[in-house]
């Protein structure tokens, strides 16, 4: 008999805590995912990533994150493709590719001011005018090669009329340096390699801002269609992350810097010229532009450049490939 009221006991105290919890359902654990995230070696393609690995943000929404560092957007894209990243951050140039359906646009980072067109004093290149028989040196399919397209579109120069080769940044840099280039269309941090190196050798031509009135440059964070719709909770968790840490990095600018040298490896003063190269977004900002439709006058005036320089043909649907009602659904308005 005395067992049994041990029994009967034990019994009536675990039914008044589970109607204390709510009954019996389950505290709601997040299992740990691992994922994968691409990043670029400048204040814009690392910063945010960076900021939410070291603040704990994703450590926080059970996030085991590997940042993977890539030179290039298109790189990134075709890496994700082959199902080996899960998220990255591209620049301008690489949205044509979400715009031709190959990934979506979770979200904006930043509107840039990071591209230019850089000259050797020694090729006598003053204006966009001055390329015309010049050799370029740019890299197919990034924001620079856009920025020189629309420079070149604007006073009605034929790309013909110049010899543009295509190569990567670290290339552009030491072909500058070796002067078998005459200019080059770059992106930070080349741009400061070329600059700092050359000196009064080198100026800059024109840089993004000098087009502001033709459209914006967005960089932007981006996940392809299949993981999204596979791993919705996943890109939630990572969006909240990311989303902190564009908060934080407005808020603590300096400290921003700090974590950007130390993931690069690279010199705190060269990393604190970066932040001059952007407008950089919070996640509040993001928020207020998701709901009262800038952020889509934002991609539009993108996909107009785009259509002005024959990097793609037809306008489409922003709502195809930027994710507005999906952040705000799931993101925004919780």
């Amino acid at each position: 008999m005395y067992n049994k009221k041990i029994v009967l006991l034990t019994l009536l105290a675990v039914l008044l805590i589970s109607c204390a919890n709510g009954g019996s359902k389950e505290p709601d654990v997040k299992k740990i995912a691992r994922i994968r995230v691409g990043y670029m070696p400048d204040f814009s393609g690392t910063s945010a990533a960076a900021i939410a690995l070291e603040k704990g943000f994703f450590e926080e929404e059970n996030l085991n994150v590997s940042l993977i560092r890539f030179l290039d957007g298109p790189s990134e894209i075709d890496a994700m493709l082959l199902n080996n990243l899960e998220f990255a951050y591209i620049g301008h140039g690489a949205h044509t590719l979400a715009i031709k359906g190959k990934v979506n646009v979770l979200f904006p980072n930043s509107l840039s001011k990071s591209e230019q067109i850089i000259a050797r004093a020694e090729s006598q290149i003053n204006t966009i005018s001055d390329l015309r028989g010049k050799t370029v040196g740019t890299q197919f399919g990034t924001s620079s090669e856009i920025l020189l397209n629309l420079a070149l579109k604007t006073l009605g120069i034929n790309q013909n009329e110049l010899n543009i080769v295509n190569m990567d940044g670290p290339t552009i840099v030491s072909s500058m340096l070796n002067k078998t280039i005459d200019a080059a269309a770059v992106q930070a941090p080349y741009t400061f390699n070329v600059l700092k190196n050359l000196g009064d050798e080198a100026k800059t031509i024109v840089n993004t801002i000098d087009y502001s009135d033709a459209g914006a440059f967005p960089s932007s964070w981006i996940v392809t269609p299949e993981y999204q719709a596979n791993n919705p909770d996943i890109v939630n968790r990572f969006s909240r992350a990311i989303l902190k840490a564009m908060n934080y990095r407005t808020q603590n600018m300096d400290e921003a810097v700090a974590i950007v040298a130390k993931q690069n490896n690279t010199d705190t003063n060269a990393v604190n010229l970066e932040k001059e190269t952007a407008v950089w977004l919070s996640g509040d900002d993001i928020q207020n532009a998701y709901i009262d439709g800038t952020a889509s006058k934002w991609y539009k005036s993108q996909q107009n450049i785009f259509i002005y320089t024959k990097a793609i043909t037809n306008s489409v649907d922003i709502n195809n490939y930027v994710q507005i009602k999906y952040m705000n659904d799931n993101i925004f308005n919780k």
